[in-house]
């Protein structure tokens, strides 16, 4: 999408946008032409445009000194005008522009939008994505979305650049992100994430180490291994290192990504319901790449390393079962008990590896249970661990972008229900099961972290919307976590 600032429209544009708050009903702006003035007092009169969040009014211009369609959005009261609001409503307004095939609009920016303008552009660019690459015989126009936004400032803002510039290198990372989640399985494997990394690492100038299958064996990385046993080459790890601060000794946050190309369940079969959007769970270590992708381009003086524990889990003749017991990489044993809690095994050995680097922190982010969306629903995803300062931060991160996030306890007990008979530990409560699914699963990824400051990340109910997606979401992947991180390592 090209932006440009102007001081006035462009004729050429398909659309002239007119931002109106509900103060300004009763004092239509003085820059409106005067047939369009008429038109909007009219409705408002007829109380058929209020000026509430996201209403959309329209109608053609005749002028051939305008554009030839003018639309009214609502922004509603400034009082209560806040980011959120301005995503929303750019999310609402994009979703228009595209139903309505406008390739050029001119936009008019209220000096109160000026503030917000990264997240009404945001909104804008990522409710336009489209995830069309397998259809044979696209629908007509379907890839029609806004190339060229001029925006006309009501009042000059000498940060509008470097928010615009924002705008865009974050809603790139995201839709980056959401196609990486939403490409299907065949066409997607742990090479497929490795070649990224590589392609990444060598645009950024970033440290990358991969590795490949005899590499896991030599080292010890068991429950990697051991999901991977029915797809064995799908097994890999790939570690990329941001050196940004300006002390190079500065500990680093270390971010650990689950990438489960498929999960069918293993043995522990998933029922048929679940199984249709399983190529979604390796959205955490797509989230990891998301983020590498600006921490230069934003200039986070952060250290950060990122780690991704590749595999899928399958079922064949090889693959593990309920009743085995594998060694990690920490030398703990596991008591497989369900192999559907593959996730954490395969982040218990990237956790371990993490702390050779002697981590600031360590967050880990994954799909890991069906049961964050059952606690939380589809808006937020559930946090744990063991540092409130840091659970506070990831939450503040969230608020600030409406990548939402919500703690859940890891009650002492919990820890208890993972002790095995037979083993270290077991992935899996037996019993109750079905209660606090979340908890149990971060109960485990806990016996790992050892004393490091720890947050962990649950998507499983925000990672992909089927249904009811947000005004800047479609249905699809979402690219949830990836604004997340980024505003987490940018307040730090």
């Amino acid at each position: 999408m090209g932006i440009k600032i102007a001081k006035t429209f462009d004729v050429n544009s398909d659309m002239l946008i007119y931002a109106i708050f509900s103060e300004n009903l009763k004092s239509v702006p003085k820059y409106l032409p005067e047939f369009a003035k008429k038109f909007l007092v009219e409705r408002i009169s007829k109380k058929e445009f209020s000026a509430k969040k996201g209403e959309i009014l329209s109608t053609y211009s005749l002028d051939k000194k305008l554009p030839t369609k003018l639309v009214f959005v609502g922004f509603g009261n400034k009082s209560s005008f806040t980011a959120k609001k301005s995503r929303d409503i750019g999310g609402i307004l994009g979703k228009f522009c595209k139903q309505n095939k406008a390739v050029k609009v001119s936009f008019t920016v209220p000096s109160e939008l000026n503030q917000y303008i990264e997240e009404f552009l945001e909104g804008g660019k990522l409710s336009q994505y489209v995830f069309d690459k397998f259809k044979t015989k696209k629908k007509k126009d379907s890839n029609v979305i806004t190339e060229n936004v001029t925006l006309i400032l009501e009042k000059s803002d000498n940060k509008i650049l470097e928010k615009i510039s924002r705008a865009e290198i974050i809603s790139d990372a995201v839709n980056y992100v959401r196609t990486l989640v939403n490409l299907p399985s065949n066409e997607e494997d742990s090479k497929f994430m490795v070649d990224e990394a590589k392609k990444i690492a060598k645009d950024e100038k970033f440290k990358l180490t991969v590795f490949e299958r005899k590499d896991l064996e030599k080292m010890g990385w068991g429950g990697v291994l051991a999901v991977n046993w029915a797809t064995p080459e799908n097994a890999k790890v790939f570690i990329i290192e941001h050196d940004g601060a300006k002390n190079k000794n500065e500990k680093p946050i270390v971010i650990v990504g689950k990438g489960v190309i498929f999960d069918s369940g293993g043995y522990n079969i998933k029922p048929g319901p679940y199984l249709d959007n399983m190529h979604q769970d390796m959205a955490g270590a797509a989230s990891v790449l998301g983020v590498f992708k600006v921490l230069k381009k934003l200039n986070i003086k952060r250290n950060v390393v990122g780690i991704a524990v590749l595999g899928e889990n399958m079922i064949d003749g090889h693959a593990y079962r309920p009743t085995d017991i594998i060694k990690t990489l920490s030398g703990l044993t596991v008591e497989v008990t369900n192999t559907d809690a593959e996730g954490r095994m395969m982040l218990a050995d990237g956790i371990t590896y993490a702390d050779k680097f002697k981590p600031e922190s360590i967050i880990t982010i994954a799909t890991l249970t069906g049961a964050a969306s059952i606690a939380l629903g589809n808006r937020y995803s559930a946090i744990m661990g063991n540092d409130v300062k840091l659970r506070k931060e990831m939450y503040r991160a969230g608020k600030d972008t409406d990548d939402l996030v919500w703690p859940l306890p890891i009650h002492p007990d919990f820890k208890k229900k993972i002790d095995s008979r037979v083993a270290d530990i077991r992935n899996g409560d037996t019993g109750t099961a079905h209660l606090a699914g979340s908890q149990k699963g971060g109960a485990f990824l806990d016996r790992f972290v050892g004393k490091n400051k720890w947050c962990h990340i649950d998507m499983g109910g925000t990672a992909f919307s089927t249904s009811d997606p947000k005004d800047y979401e479609v249905e699809g992947a979402t690219g949830a976590g990836t604004r997340l991180l980024i505003k987490f390592l940018e307040n730090r």
